[in-house]
């Protein structure tokens, strides 16, 4: 598949190219699409998972509710003495 697109390069330099790439028997576009294929891949971020992820969802939600109660009475307060 390609794509028309369009470019705003100086006029001199796109007569340098038509140039060469009519020495080299090749269309302006070919030369355009051999240099972009020179181009190296750009730098992909692997996505990497959280450490917990493989956690999610393993509760039912009786359970999540109990463990919902058990932080909520023992976690959630604050001793201002251990201040």
């Amino acid at each position: 598949m390609t794509t028309k697109i369009t470019f705003d390069i100086d006029e001199a330099l796109i007569k340098k190219a038509e140039c060469w790439a009519k020495q080299q028997q090749l269309s302006l576009s070919d030369v355009i699409a051999n240099l972009l294929r020179q181009l190296p891949e750009p730098d992909v971020i692997p996505q990497t998972e959280h450490p917990l992820a493989k956690f999610a969802g393993i509760l039912s939600d009786s359970e999540a509710g109990e463990l919902q109660q058990v932080i909520a009475a023992e976690f959630e307060q604050v001793d201002t003495n251990e201040w």
